[in-house]
């Protein structure tokens, strides 16, 4: 019995997100804006010496410092939803690769906390952006990918503080250093199966790591990956009264140069 469709069939989630074109424009001209700022993203030395080369294949790899067009991103849509929704974003980011979302994330919203999360150090040519403030290091559990230690850096970026959390996601105590943040937006971007995504929002409960009011956005919910978006679904429906939920095809960071991905989008709100 294929669950996940049972639960799509319950949830009926919305294709498109209601948000005037006009309005999420002037976020398309923020982030393109943004983009022009960074000639490279690629870090020869710090490719050599990641685990996942920063969870960028070689036929994305190819395009990352190609201009995109003005066809929406969802960094677009978590942009114009971070400044629509929330006077005081705290934003976390699970799966940061080289930064190309998260730097927008940073550039385009003030009175804002930002927080990334991925098994890679930091790109440097994020890192080299941002004001360094303090470091702290931990033992990696012994089952990890992750050869060297954890830490937890804090910068600075024109007022604005920006945490990451350089650690395996399937590492408890890596989440447990994030506890006292109460996240509202939040991009999950990571291991992209079925059952990372379903432990990460265990994580997210069990650290009490959820504001009040959030939104939660999804990339590359297909296959297994959606039916375990539904069973996310389903368990966040009971324990935070889920108001919206959405599937929905856009571009990713690469823009036009690959293909759409499908997103999905969930809130405790109404939009």
């Amino acid at each position: 019995m294929n669950l996940g469709h049972l639960f799509q069939k319950s949830v009926r989630p919305k294709s498109s997100l209601p948000f005037p074109l006009t309005d999420l424009q002037l976020c398309v001209i923020d982030n393109r804006n943004t983009l022009r700022l960074v000639d490279n993203w690629i870090d020869d030395n710090a490719f050599k010496n990641s685990f996942f080369n920063y969870g960028v294949p070689d036929f994305i790899k190819v395009h990352i410092n190609k201009a995109i067009d003005e066809s929406l991103t969802y960094t677009d849509y978590l942009l114009f939803m971070g400044k629509k929704y929330f006077s005081d974003l705290n934003y976390l980011e699970i799966g940061v690769s080289v930064g190309k979302n998260f730097y927008q994330m940073i550039n385009g919203i003030n009175n804002a906390q930002f927080t990334g999360f991925d098994i890679e150090e930091i790109n440097p040519i994020i890192e080299n952006k941002l004001d360094f403030i303090n470091k702290t290091e931990w033992e990696t559990f012994e089952e990890s990918l992750k050869t060297n230690k954890s830490s937890l850096s804090t910068f600075s970026k024109i007022g604005k503080k920006v945490n990451y959390l350089s650690a395996d996601i399937w590492d408890s105590n890596s989440w447990s250093k994030l506890t006292g943040n109460k996240f509202n937006l939040i991009f999950s971007d990571a291991l992209h199966t079925p059952e990372a995504i379903f432990f990460e929002c265990e994580m997210l409960m069990k650290y009490k790591l959820l504001d009040s009011k959030f939104i939660i956005m999804w990339d590359d919910l297909i296959g297994e990956m959606k039916d375990s978006f539904f069973k996310i679904v389903k368990k966040y429906k009971k324990a935070y009264q889920i108001k919206e939920v959405y599937l929905l095809t856009t571009n990713g960071w690469v823009g036009e140069h690959e293909s759409k991905h499908q997103i999905g989008v969930i809130s405790n709100f109404k939009f």
